[in-house]
């Protein structure tokens, strides 16, 4: 519902997963409000999309979702009719590989028996986690790497720490906070002593903990904790799905150049007092597009990248402005690839791999696309969707998209046997995509949070606050409509 002379209820900044769910919670609970979504570009979703050409469905973002606990993708799914389109991925996806020696391609083994046939670590690698029940707490906020060196041993950091940020994020397990982007991890030591003994204590009971959903182990086969996607479409089809929901609330292409103060009663806004039970001191925000035009609302809400909202929030809450202008944000290539099954010797399994960083291979992180979803790719060809660049390699950006292909075809030359062409090719590159958690990151967004509630109506959510992830994205959404929903029925 759009409100008439540029007078709205809230104006959402920012047509990406956040944004679009946080309007369409709040315009659901809140019934004859007016919502309005601010896009810049053409098209909604932001680094959630996917591209379909040629029988191939390449994800821009993320390839998928995993289905636990409350307020994620899979209530979101429900909420919008969507249930009955969800694909789940085949068994595959419950195997991750790891890639050593630029060719070694091992399983990561995720049973007691499994981890002592292993050959991921040497024998003292091994005693070493076994050892990890009997190492003291120390809650003082360190860097995954040490964090884990710590706890499970250096072996174990090297091998697995470095590769795991890296593919999740592209960011730097030496920098990265153990507290903000493992937090359940943190818990585990806080709470049990021991992240082995923990884990399986918290999972076997299958229950809320603290402020951590962990579902029980679950039985082969079963629906939860697996890979979830939507049939025929990918990702994509939750993007349709809320703009479909949203239809007339959305401007594309349409740019905010600054928030400003309005105050209550002056042009396009409405009195406060009488019509709304506020005090007189109370003021409305201004949003000033690029083409001249502005829209005023009670309530902004700023879903975008931090260091884009931290030029909105610059003339209002500098300090929090200055924070989340710093937070790194490295670049991330995506380019997938596809062969003829007949040209792959060594046929992908497992949902992928994650690499140990070499100066040989800049493939940072794999998805076996076929391997996990059959439908989007032709029965006889092999999709492979890959990342690299981040931190540990920003030249990777810089490459033109030939070049980026060939690089990458050519480590999965040796890596599977290719004696083949890739007959499809697709290249994407996020500028600033992810941001990073660096140590302190946790009570820096605190105080961010903190900061711009006290300005009153201003808002900000994404995947800087809460976790990177597309279920975490979504959460923070639901965070924020609340609060806005809150005020706005009050």
């Amino acid at each position: 519902m759009s409100a008439p002379n540029g007078s709205h209820d809230v104006v959402v900044i920012g047509g990406g997963i956040t944004g679009l769910t946080a309007a369409y919670q709040i315009a659901k609970q809140s019934p004859g409000r007016s919502v309005t979504v601010l896009e810049g570009s053409e098209r909604v979703g932001g680094i959630v999309g996917s591209y379909q050409q040629e029988g191939f469905t390449v994800d821009t973002g993320p390839h998928g979702f995993v289905v636990y606990g409350p307020g994620g993708v899979g209530d979101l799914a429900e909420e919008l009719d969507l249930t009955n389109e969800l694909m789940l991925a085949t068994d595959e996806a419950q195997k991750l590989l790891l890639l050593r020696d630029d060719r070694e391609l091992l399983t990561l083994p995720t049973t007691p028996r499994e981890f002592l046939r292993s050959p991921l670590l040497s024998l003292r690698g091994k005693l070493r986690v076994a050892a990890e029940p009997f190492i003291a707490r120390d809650m003082r906020e360190e860097p995954v790497y040490e964090f884990t060196a710590r706890r499970f041993g250096w072996e174990l950091a090297r091998t697995l720490a470095v590769p795991a940020v890296l593919g999740v994020t592209g960011g730097d397990a030496r920098r990265l906070s153990i507290d903000a982007k493992f937090p359940y991890v943190r818990y585990l030591e806080e709470k049990y002593g021991s992240i082995l003994l923990g884990a399986l204590r918290v999972q076997l009971r299958g229950t809320q903990t603290g402020r951590f959903y962990v579902p029980r182990l679950p039985k082969f086969g079963e629906f939860g904790m697996r890979l979830h996607t939507f049939r025929g479409h990918g990702m994509q089809r939750l993007i349709d799905a809320l703009e479909k929901a949203l239809a007339g609330q959305i401007r594309l292409s349409t740019r905010a150049a600054r928030l400003e103060r309005a105050v209550p009663g002056g042009a396009g806004g409405r009195p406060l007092t009488e019509e709304r039970g506020r005090s007189e001191d109370v003021r409305r925000w201004r949003v000033v597009l690029e083409d001249g035009g502005t829209l005023e609302a009670d309530h902004v809400v700023l879903a975008l990248p931090s260091y884009t909202a931290a030029e909105f929030l610059e003339p209002h809450v500098p300090d929090a402005a200055s924070v989340l202008a710093a937070v790194p944000h490295p670049d991330v290539r995506v380019v997938a690839l596809a062969y003829r099954r007949a040209d792959v010797r060594n046929e992908p399994t497992g949902i992928g791999f994650l690499t140990i960083p070499t100066d040989r291979t800049r493939i940072l992180a794999s998805i076996h696309t076929s391997t996990i979803f059959p439908e989007q790719a032709p029965d006889d060809m092999v999709l492979i969707r890959t990342l690299a660049g981040g931190m540990q390699d920003p030249a990777f950006s810089a490459l033109s998209k030939d070049e980026a292909v060939r690089m990458v075809h050519q480590d999965l030359v040796h890596i599977f046997g290719v004696h083949g062409e890739p007959v499809f090719a697709f290249d994407h590159l996020w500028r600033r995509a992810i941001p990073e958690y660096p140590v302190g990151h946790v009570r820096r967004v605190a105080d961010v949070l903190r900061d711009v509630a006290a300005s009153g109506g201003l808002h900000v959510a994404g995947n800087t606050y809460h976790g990177v992830g597309i279920n975490d994205c979504v959460r923070d959404a639901r965070r924020v409509a609340a609060d806005v929903t809150a005020d706005l029925t009050g």
